[in-house]
């Protein structure tokens, strides 16, 4: 699990990190809920409430934080039975060659070692109002 940017009673959000050595591709959030359920129809009204919210909270943080040409959002993952929102983004200077949702294939693409990453999840947990 990366660096925790936001956490409360429902949900978890946490910046991806990369292998050893091969530094961090900034702007890869999860939102988690903290109670494990298959799908998003086993979420209580006051989970899916606190998903929506925290997913909203990280794609205004990237945006206004990374600036990048599009912030993605999905719900993919069919290995573990357990809902996590995937919020990424696409640099704006990203060729056109690689697929949308490729960032790690790009070799010019920059990376955070373990100090920028955190300084950048400080920067993104201030929009969650914490």
């Amino acid at each position: 699990m990366g660096p925790v940017v936001h956490a409360d009673e429902f949900v978890v959000v946490t910046h991806r990190v990369l292998g050893a050595g091969a530094g961090v591709v900034p702007g890869y959030l999860f939102v988690e809920p903290r109670r494990h359920v298959g799908n998003l129809a086993h979420l209580t009204w006051e989970e899916a409430q606190a998903l929506a919210r925290a997913v909203w909270c990280g794609a205004r943080a990237l945006d206004a934080e990374l600036a990048p040409r599009h912030v993605f959002s999905m719900i993919a993952g069919r290995s573990v039975a357990h809902v996590h929102q995937h919020l990424f983004v696409r640099p704006r200077s990203m060729p056109e060659e690689f697929a949308w949702h490729d960032v790690d294939s790009w070799n010019g693409g920059e990376r955070l070692d373990a100090e920028g990453l955190a300084l950048l999840c400080a920067k993104l947990s201030r929009w969650f109002g914490e």
